[in-house]
Order: C-alpha cells, then sequence, then structure tokens
C-alpha cells in the first residue's frame, strides 16, 4: 500500500488495535489459570509425604518449566495489551477529530503533522509519543511471536492464543506501514513547502478544534466541582 491507500485504511487499523487488545485480555487471563493449574499439581506433589525427594524434583521438574514459559508469554501478552491500549488513544483521537473537522484521513496526517511542525511544543510532543506508541505496538506484536513459537504446543493448550497471534502477526506488519507513512508526512512537511498555506490551515482548524475539546471538558468539570478554579488550556511552547 502507498499514499492515500495506507492512510485510508486507519479505520481498519483502530479496529485491529482494539480487537487485539481485547483479545490480549482475554488470553492473558487464560494463560493465568494455566499457571495456576500447574502450581497446584507442583504443590500437590511436594506435598506427598511417603515419595522421594529426588523422584519429586525430577516429577515437578517439567512443571516447573512449563510455568516459567507460561510466565514469560503472560508477560509478553501483558505488554502488547498495554501497547495496544496506548496506540488506541491514537485512533480514538484521530477518528474524533475527523468527525469534528470534516477532514479525511489524509487531510487529518497532514495537518497533525504540520501542527507539530509549526507550532512544536506539546503538540511535537504528542506526535513523538505517538509514533514511539506506534513502534512499541510493534515490538510487542513481534515479541509475542517470537516467545510462543519457543514454547511447544502452546497455541493448543491456551484458548485464544491462536487468534491472538494471527491478528498480532497482521498488526506488526500494519504499525511498521504506518510508522513509516507518518515519518514520510513528517519528512514532507519539513521539505516540501509548496502546500504550505493549505497545510496551515488545515493544521489550524485541528488546533482549533483540539481547543474547543478541551474546552467542553474544563465546562464539564466546573459543573460537577462547585468552587473550582478555571483550568487554564495547554499553550504552546
Amino acid at each position: 500500500m502507498t499514499g492515500a491507500t495506507e492512510i485510508t485504511q486507519l479505520l481498519n487499523h483502530a479496529e485491529l488495535v482494539s480487537s487485539v487488545a481485547q483479545q490480549a485480555q482475554m488470553v492473558e487471563q487464560n494463560v493465568q489459570a494455566q499457571i495456576t493449574r500447574l502450581q497446584q499439581y507442583v504443590t500437590m506433589v511436594q506435598n506427598l509425604k511417603q515419595v522421594p525427594a529426588l523422584m519429586i524434583d525430577q516429577t515437578i521438574g517439567p512443571y516447573r518449566t512449563q510455568i516459567s514459559n507460561f510466565q514469560s508469554l503472560s508477560t509478553a501478552i501483558s505488554q502488547l495489551q498495554q501497547a495496544a491500549n496506548a496506540t488506541s488513544s491514537l485512533f480514538g483521537r484521530s477518528l474524533s477529530e475527523m468527525n469534528t473537522t470534516g477532514m479525511s484521513p489524509a487531510q487529518w496526517l497532514s495537518a497533525y503533522t504540520s501542527l507539530a511542525s509549526t507550532r512544536g511544543g506539546i503538540y511535537q510532543q504528542q506526535l513523538t509519543q505517538d509514533m514511539q506508541n506506534v513502534d512499541a505496538l510493534t515490538t510487542r506484536a513481534q515479541n509475542l511471536q517470537q516467545i510462543q513459537s519457543q514454547i511447544p504446543n502452546v497455541a493448543g493448550t491456551v484458548q485464544g492464543l491462536q487468534m491472538l497471534n494471527q491478528q498480532s502477526n497482521v498488526l506488526a506488519g500494519e504499525m511498521v506501514d504506518l510508522h513509516a507513512l507518518m515519518q514520510r508526512q513528517v519528512a514532507q512537511q519539513m521539505q516540501d513547502r509548496a502546500g504550505e498555506a493549505q497545510a496551515q490551515g488545515t493544521a489550524a482548524q485541528l488546533a482549533a478544534a483540539r481547543a474547543a475539546a478541551m474546552g467542553l471538558t474544563n465546562q464539564q468539570e466546573q459543573q460537577t466541582t462547585q468552587g473550582a478554579p478555571d483550568f487554564d488550556l495547554l499553550q504552546d511552547q
């Protein structure tokens, strides 16, 4: 995918990231259930009083290995879920702002990167954080693929893991594409000023939409908090 084709996948990206976050939460619960079951079995064997200690160690050794593997898998899934939730904020914000301003995905991305390059400050910080979150999500998805591949038959043992693997594999590729697209857009904003006037116009529109949204939040908070002072909108640095 290139150009407009890539950015029009924004809605699909948002749905996929949300699905991965939900699936990861479910699979993490199933992994924890497997860990608990194995730990209970190890405890039961250890409590056998008439069995030699050496035999107990030999018996529970493989189960301890399985517990360690599942704990590594649990960590990878939790990290994937956290990264997906962090990236979901980007898509939630972008879709809301496109709905408010009437921008297309391509126009929104142009305005977003233009806002960061021309205003700097919190706008640049937000763009940098979003790109880091997209990059981290790619890494976490790839990490899950690697860890689960090292545990024999784990996909058949943990319910939902196979689907999560499939989704995270697709997600990793999509996030690589999205990160590259955002990088190209940033580079274009820095190098190509032919459409500067239009870009600044859409950037100003996006900034106004964000200010309006923050103003609404301020108003709602004042209505629910008696005597609360006006909260100042973040200013450009």
